[in-house]
């Protein structure tokens, strides 16, 4: 027994030593502090406010860029995209900023697609089509601003803005290609230098080399595609129906065909063949013709002379171009006669029927009724050859006129009227047999003219060179003349008779064409030229007429002449109108496929799932043979720059107006976001007007490159929280008066109350300016939760220090000191857990989490320092007024009582609702205690059964349409989108892979094809992948040579030399990893919408690969085949690369060397697309595709993991996927997983923190017996039951809130994990005070009831003060900050109140043990404590 109590003795004494030795430091500390209290009343405050004032007051402090706080900001996807934003910054980047304008019917269950609402939509789209903004004197227009305006170079902003409409379904959408220049941009760089020009001469060879009735037929490979589209017999036995035989149609089908394809590649070589021979041999001749004038004028021949200098012109300006220029104008006027000679027939017959009496009567004989096939070629190519009219340019081919200039009568003589003006008739290249120009150096040589020099005069000249179509036509190059292109009429007969020449004048009027327009100069005015140019204009108006292409100049589009490259159109066919038509037409005129512009050459249909909602038959169920039966929503999606995009836009020579040369990218973002809200309020104008029509148009701009819709809502909904804070500070302000005030004023302590609360405020607002030093900018999360959380926990200490001081009754320095160190360890503890609860907050990557934890860090600090080293010093000046006998408030006012004639009533410390609620219900033994007892038990069970099934049916993620107002356009723009047009736009990315290497360039098309197989991706083409485009580039399937701008620049692979014998050329592999094929026309030639893969079967291959490759076409039947290129180093991928994009436009967002494209030198400010690629390359994208049917979060988390299937978790080469869905989105994947950390790991941090401090308060800080192993236990059992308390606070928030309506998201977690922070707040206080209630304490009800008669008032005050701030949240005018703030912090208030408060102290009164009776006994002499009661003020 003495070894015991020696022992015992001796850890006393040591525990006393410590105790001492702290409780020195603490005595001191605050000893110093009651006796100088200035320095601590001002140099905090000092601080706080000068923090406030700096940090507040700079300029941008509010995060209104979703991005920064929605997305994650860690981990592989974000360091894949930090790659990427760091190559941006390195060689520039190519960001695009959308639009989404959404029209939808406002009746329930309505069509859009009649007349009348379709024609408001097309009347919306006029007006924000003309928005402008104003900038330093400048007018900004959409053509400044929209991602694309050209139709090639040169051709910047003469050609309309892209942008991708279902209302391009209609003719009506031509309203904004503009006469000038859209029209006529279309017409010269993309109807006549795409279309016609490469057509037009390969028609020829088609036609007279490829098929069997050719002229000069070498193959039949072209028989039956020509004789479908010629011959009708042929057409029905093949199954074609007769409306498929049009010969003008060949001109489609002739860029359609595949390069394997027999017929193609008799084109082609024939095309091929046929330039270079007639390039060598025209140039040849005309050469050797211009050495032998210039010999004879040397000799003295004056024609000779004259001669010359035409001769030298032509020659001079001769090259491959001018030859195939002289070849399509040459293939043109065969054309005219044997694809006319059929509408000849029939127009002469009928032209005859009613004026052959006339002809015989005034010819005086028998006048031809009709004509031969033969003879209508004929009479056709006499009209081509005829003399060129300034009269009626167009003329007419029948031979009844006695002038062909226009200016003949009818049936006076046998010539056509109009024509070319020179005669192509001759027998090509005769001069080459005048000059016998094959044999020239030769012993055999025997030119045509007689002596030792040639002669014009020569009647061999005459016969030979003049008549040569070549000659005449480059002569006519350089040949004067003066002309107009004229729409005048054609004249009547001259017979004498008025009433008859009336009649046929008449008649003739009729007749005459008016193919002229304004774009034909010289137009009705003569002017000079050359005759040339006026054959020129002849043959292309001839190609522009009704019978040909019947396009009209400056007056044809897209939309009113079709190509015919689109499934359901036609060459030379119209879009759709809606004007005038039924709803049924309409909608059965809508229900085929979707294209821009181009009808699908360049990127195929249009996906209709992101452009058209609410579709009955659904997308995809719909067709001519299942029409529409209504349209609900369409979407217009509108394509903007980035500011420094648009920097070099308006530097372009084109721009109306003229150039910018001084903006600067700064100005350009300003441009932008006032130009996105001013578009905005445009499309949306009348959205909340019931009477404004039955369209109702609402519209969503993205924040890329400046801020868009959700960026302006996001600052308003940030910034609006003001007036509500400032509510919820004065209600706190009030109720902290309320609460602390005292009818006797002296003890009155309503002065304290509001300095206490007015530096918590000021706490918070410094650690807020801090924090915007730190560059952090105040985000909605910030804005509606620390503010109305952080007062209501600062708050809760300033009633622990002012109710203690309250409670002890005592105005002496040393009750004072006494005070300060009994709440110094709980104080310190809470906010020890508090910042510990924030800090963890970092484990997540989710700005929105991280950065409102660590201003909420710096918060907690803050206010931790006011309530220990600034508050105190307050209270100590407050205890000397009320020692002084002054009033509070009105501390000049002494009161006239003696400080020992005041008593303090009960009432003032316990408070009535302690009194005559809690006590009696919680504390005091009987049936009413215990069955309050047992309906806490029963209420916290059925609280933590109901918030298990709301935890279970938790819903997941946050929308756009649950963060804007549904009373702002923008937020039904959001509604409606999840509801009809549920898609985000997305995109691959690979990084520094290596791209020579062909099983990675098989495996990046794996990849890509893999992603949109999934159910949620929308189809692309592969060959729209770069480096499928490019393999095929390589390849002999190459279609860069159809078109060329440089006739004699090829611009294939095969053709382009890296290096002596080294081309950029391909080769086929075997597709081993069963990548998509090509799809084909069947031999019906039904319509292909995509084509599909770029790998293609055996049968479909080019036959010299099948040889280069030998492949067998018998064993290899059932084998297919990718491109690829192989063996390429990495500075020849470069070069390649850059050929390939300079020659077609490239793709994949290949980064490019700074400054190296070469300036266009016919335009300013464009420039030529050849600028050196990145090398080795660094990245590159896929094109955009599009996710669509994602109408809930879990449809979008769903397609998250079936495309990173394909992309991001394939590890043989670097891929991502980008896009909104991935950015925003991809947290909810393991957000679970996120809640279980940071609610695990902030109440394990609570229990290491608590069971440290209760430890350490309990075994250094205070008087008590306990042994440390005791103290230990005490201290570990005191910690779990605060860390269960908090379990069952946070997992009860969290189902509550799910019940609630709030989803799972970064926003609502950081609500349910601010439970902590309550739950420790009210659980620490608690279970601390009750471990260490006084020994002689002895039942575990005596101690709950020890520790309630202090704590409740300060708890219930901290929850009431709480719960007003959180409270003023319901007033927000947003329903996002209702449901994601709101209603979490409300249920947090309660729950944890109620846990804390209730249940705790029930669980409490049942743990009778001794080992958690850790308090100091007043009598521990040999271990012995005499039993005192809890200290009742009757005992007093």
């Amino acid at each position: 027994t003495n070894l015991k109590y020696s022992h015992y003795k001796h850890h006393q004494e040591t525990k006393r030593l410590v105790s001492e030795d702290i409780y020195l430091i603490m005595l001191s500390f605050f000893r110093w502090m009651a006796s100088w209290p200035l320095p601590f009343l001002l140099i905090l405050p000092a601080i706080y406010v000068t923090l406030t004032a700096v940090g507040l007051t700079r300029d941008d402090i509010v995060e209104n860029e979703v991005g920064k706080i929605w997305t994650r900001q860690s981990g592989k996807y974000y360091k894949r995209k930090e790659y990427s934003d760091t190559l941006d910054e390195k060689y520039g980047g190519s960001s695009i900023s959308s639009f989404a304008g959404m029209a939808f019917t406002r009746t329930e269950g309505g069509n859009l697609f009649n007349a009348e609402n379709l024609q408001s939509i097309l009347d919306r789209m006029k007006k924000v089509e003309s928005t402008t903004v104003e900038y330093n004197g400048n007018t900004i227009t959409y053509q400044d601003l929209c991602s694309s305006n050209n139709a090639g170079r040169g051709t910047t902003y003469e050609f309309p803005c892209l942008r991708l409409s279902p209302m391009d379904l209609f003719q009506e959408a031509r309203w904004f290609f503009d006469e000038e220049p859209s029209r006529a941009t279309w017409y010269s760089d993309v109807l006549r230098k795409l279309l016609v020009a490469p057509r037009v001469p390969r028609f020829g060879i088609m036609q007279n080399t490829c098929t069997s009735s050719g002229a000069q037929s070498s193959s039949n490979a072209c028989d039956r595609v020509y004789s479908l589209r010629t011959d009708p017999l042929f057409a029905l036995k093949e199954g074609f129906s007769l409306d498929y035989v049009d010969p003008i149609s060949l001109f489609s089908d002739i860029g359609n065909l595949e390069y394997s394809d027999p017929c193609r590649i008799c084109i082609e070589q024939g095309y091929e063949s046929t330039m270079v021979f007639l390039t060598e041999s025209i140039t040849g001749t005309l050469g050797f013709l211009a050495q032998e004038v210039q010999r004879s004028a040397q000799a003295g021949d004056t024609d000779a002379a004259a001669l010359l200098p035409k001769i030298g012109a032509i020659f001079a300006g001769l090259d491959r171009a001018a030859v195939e220029e002289f070849y399509f104008y040459y293939v043109t006027r065969g054309l005219y006669a044997q694809l006319g000679s059929g509408s000849y027939i029939t127009n002469f017959e009928s032209f005859m029927q009613q004026l052959g009496s006339i002809c015989d009567l005034l010819t005086g004989s028998a006048c031809p009724r009709n004509v031969t096939s033969l003879e209508a070629q004929q009479a056709l190519l006499n009209h081509a050859d005829n003399s060129f009219s300034s009269v009626t340019t167009a003329g007419i081919p029948f031979p009844f006129w006695s002038n062909g200039d226009g200016t003949g009568f009818l049936f006076g003589g046998t010539n056509p009227v109009g024509g070319s003006g020179i005669n192509l008739g001759g027998i090509l290249l005769s001069t080459s047999a005048y000059l016998d120009a094959s044999n020239v150096g030769t012993p055999s040589w025997a030119p045509r003219y007689e002596g030792t020099a040639m002669s014009p005069a020569d009647p061999f000249f005459v016969q030979l060179v003049e008549t040569d179509p070549v000659y005449r036509w480059f002569m006519a190059g350089v040949t004067p003349m003066t002309a107009h292109c004229g729409n005048g009429d054609l004249l009547g007969t001259n017979s004498g008779n008025p009433a008859l020449d009336g009649a046929t004048s008449v008649g003739a009027a009729a007749a005459s064409t008016d193919w002229c327009t304004e774009y034909n100069t010289p137009f009705e005015v003569d002017g000079e030229a050359t005759q040339q140019h006026f054959a020129k204009m002849w043959f292309e108006l001839l190609l522009d007429s009704p019978s040909f292409l019947n396009v009209v100049q400056g007056e044809s589009d897209p939309y009113t002449w079709t190509t015919g490259q689109g499934c359901g159109y036609d060459v030379r066919g119209a879009r759709y109108s809606f004007t005038n038509q039924t709803e049924s037409l309409i909608l059965e005129n809508a229900s085929g496929y979707l294209y821009y512009v181009d009808e699908g050459e360049s990127v195929g249909a249009l996906d209709r799932s992101f452009l058209m909602g609410d579709v009955v038959p659904s997308i995809g169920e719909y067709n001519n043979e299942n029409p529409l039966e209504r349209v609900g929503t369409i979407q217009n999606l509108y394509l903007v720059l980035s500011p420094e995009g648009v920097v070099k836009r308006v530097k372009n020579c084109n721009r109306p107006g003229g150039p910018i040369e001084n903006l600067s990218e700064r100005d350009a973002e300003t441009i932008l976001e006032d130009f996105k809200e001013q578009f905005e309020k445009a499309w949306s104008e009348g959205w909340n007007d019931d009477e404004a029509g039955d369209v109702q148009f609402v519209g969503f701009f993205d924040d890329v490159g400046s801020t868009g819709s959700t960026g302006r809502i996001l600052k308003e909904i940030t910034l609006s929280s003001g007036t509500l804070m400032i509510a919820s500070f004065v209600i706190i302000a009030l109720f902290s008066v309320l609460f602390l005030a005292s009818v006797d004023l002296v003890e009155s302590r309503v002065l304290i109350a509001l300095v206490g609360v007015g530096l918590v405020i000021l706490s918070y607002f410094g650690a807020l300016g801090l924090s915007i030093l730190f560059g952090i900018k105040i985000n909605i999360t910030i804005g509606w939760t620390l503010p109305f959380i952080l007062i209501g926990l600062g708050v809760d200490d300033m009633y622990i220090v002012t109710l203690a001081l309250k409670r002890r009754r005592g105005y002496s320095t040393e009750d004072f000191v006494e005070t300060m160190r009994e709440v110094f360890v709980p104080v310190t503890m809470t906010s020890l857990v508090n910042v510990c609860m924030f800090a963890i907050m970092n484990i997540s990557d989710i700005a929105s989490v991280y950065l409102t934890a660590q201003v909420a860090v710096l918060a907690v600090v803050f206010l931790y320092l006011v309530i220990i080293l600034c508050f105190p010093a307050y209270c100590v000046l407050d205890m000397r007024r009320q020692e002084a006998g002054r009033m509070d408030v009105l501390v000049c006012i002494k009161s006239k009582e003696d400080i020992e004639e005041r008593e303090v009533s009960k009432h003032d410390t316990t408070g009535l609702i302690y009194q005559y609620f809690y006590e009696p219900m919680m504390l005091k033994p009987g049936t009413l205690r215990l069955l309050t007892h047992v309906v806490i038990c029963l209420a916290t069970l059925a609280l933590l059964g109901l918030s298990a099934s709301g935890v279970n049916d938790m819903e997941l993620g946050l929308g756009l349409e649950d963060l804007f107002p549904k009373d702002e356009q923008a937020g039904v723009w959001a509604v409606e989108r999840t509801e009809t047009l549920a898609s985000w736009s997305i995109g691959m990315d690979w990084g520094d892979v290596d791209y020579t290497d062909p099983n990675v360039q098989m495996k990046m098309v794996e990849q890509f094809e893999g992603v949109i197989s999934t159910p949620h991706v929308t189809e692309v083409q592969t060959k729209q992948l770069w480096i499928a485009d490019l393999a095929l580039w390589t390849s002999r399937l190459c279609g860069a040579n159809f078109d060329r701008d440089d006739p004699d620049v090829k611009e294939c692979g095969r053709d382009i030399e890296y290096g002596p014998g080294d081309f950029c050329s391909g080769t086929w592999k075997k597709n081993s990893m069963g990548l998509r094929l090509k799809n084909f026309e069947d031999v019906q030639g039904n319509c292909l919408v995509s084509e599909g893969g770029v790998c293609r079967p055996t049968a479909q291959m080019h036959p010299i690969d099948i040889v280069e490759l030998e492949i067998d076409p018998i064993s290899e039947a059932n084998s297919s085949w990718c491109p690829v290129f192989e063996g390429w180093s990495d500075d020849k991928m470069a070069y390649c690369v850059r050929q390939w994009m300079n020659f077609t436009g490239g793709g994949g967002s290949l980064k490019i060397e700074p400054d190296t494209k070469t300036p266009y030198e016919a335009c300013s400010g464009e420039f030529y697309n050849d600028g050196e690629i990145a090398s080795p390359i660094p990245i590159s994208s896929s094109p955009t595709m599009f996710a669509f049917d994602l109408f809930t979060h879990e449809d979008t988390v769903d397609m998250i993991e079936e495309t990173r299937k394909f992309c991001d978790d394939d590890t043989e080469i670097k891929c991502w996927l980008t896009g909104i869905p991935y950015d925003y989105w991809e947290q909810y994947i393991d957000i679970n997983q996120l809640v279980n950390q940071l609610a695990g790991a902030s109440i394990g941090v609570g229990f290491v923190v608590s069971a440290l401090f209760l430890f350490v308060q309990i075994n250094f800080l205070s008087d008590n017996t306990a042994s440390t192993l005791q103290v230990f236990g005490g201290s570990i059992a005191g910690a779990f039951m605060i860390a269960i308390t908090t379990f069952a606070s946070v997992f009860s928030v969290v189902g509550l809130s799910s019940l609630a309506g709030v989803s799972l998201t970064a926003f609502s977690v950081m609500s349910f994990v601010l439970s902590v922070g309550f739950a420790v707040e009210y659980s620490v206080h608690i279970v601390h005070r009750f471990l260490t209630a006084p020994a002689s304490i002895k039942t575990a009800r005596d101690r709950v009831e020890y520790s309630m008669n202090f704590l409740f008032l300060p708890t219930f005050m901290s929850f009431v003060s709480s719960t007003i701030g959180v409270s003023t949240l319901a007033f927000t005018e947003f329903q996002f900050n209702t449901i994601y703030f709101f209603r979490p912090l409300i249920i947090v208030m309660f729950v944890t109140y109620f846990l804390g408060c209730y249940t705790l102290p029930v669980v409490l009164s049942l743990m009778d043990f001794d080992f958690l009776k850790l308090g100091a006994d007043a009598s521990h002499v040999e271990g012995e404590a005499s039993v005192e009661k809890p200290v009742d003020d009757e005992d007093d």
